[in-house]
């Protein structure tokens, strides 16, 4: 039988012996035991060598402090066009709140939280939803969003577009009756969504 031989070197130029290329015989298949919940044991030509398992909390990084591709859920707020989120009498008559994405995002939740002031804000807020130039909704009209946003509103879970970073989601919004005097209604507008981290 022919004797198998493998060529030892560095890429670079330093050799594992002096005087040049070293060729030595092809050791002989490793023999894999696995102990479990201590080590790998791999038994080669009568010596034994321990290869210490990965721990705990380096699963999901590629290497110390590398992590691995993965998602999570994270909330994306949203600023209003006019800087405050406030509808008065004579403010603007829509308002459209927008985030601009960092990362890969795909919204899932839309959360809105709306405090009223005075006798007269009593309009509903109306709102559509855009990743980018795409309507996410099945008809133009607007939904009340204080109804589909609400925090406590069940089965409400969208699957919006995943956008890149760079994209801009909105949400403008016009209440159905602007308030009075000097009465107000505030909203502040967010999305709960997947991100690429």
């Amino acid at each position: 039988m022919a004797r198998v031989f493998e060529v030892v070197g560095d890429v670079m130029g330093d050799d594992d012996a002096p005087g040049g290329l070293l060729l030595q015989p092809k050791a002989a298949p490793q023999k894999m035991v696995y102990n479990p919940g201590v080590a790998r044991s791999v038994q080669q030509t009568g010596v034994s060598q321990i290869m210490v398992q990965r721990p705990n909390w380096r699963d999901g990084q590629l290497a110390p402090g590398v992590m691995a591709p993965d998602e999570g859920m994270v909330p994306l707020g949203l600023t209003p066009s006019n800087g405050t989120g406030i509808f008065a009498a004579a403010g603007p008559q829509q308002i459209t709140w927008s985030g601009q994405l960092q990362k890969p995002y795909r919204a899932e939740r839309l959360l809105v939280s709306v405090s009223r002031a005075g006798t007269s804000a009593t309009g509903r807020l109306l709102g559509q939803i855009f990743v980018g130039v795409d309507l996410q909704q099945a008809t133009l009209q607007g939904i009340d969003i204080e109804v589909f946003g609400s925090p406590t509103a069940f089965g409400t879970r969208l699957t919006l577009m995943q956008a890149p970073p760079g994209v801009i989601l909105q949400v403008p919004v016009t209440p159905t009756a602007l308030p009075a005097n000097a009465d107000t209604i505030f909203a502040a507008v967010s999305f709960s969504g997947r991100v690429i981290h």
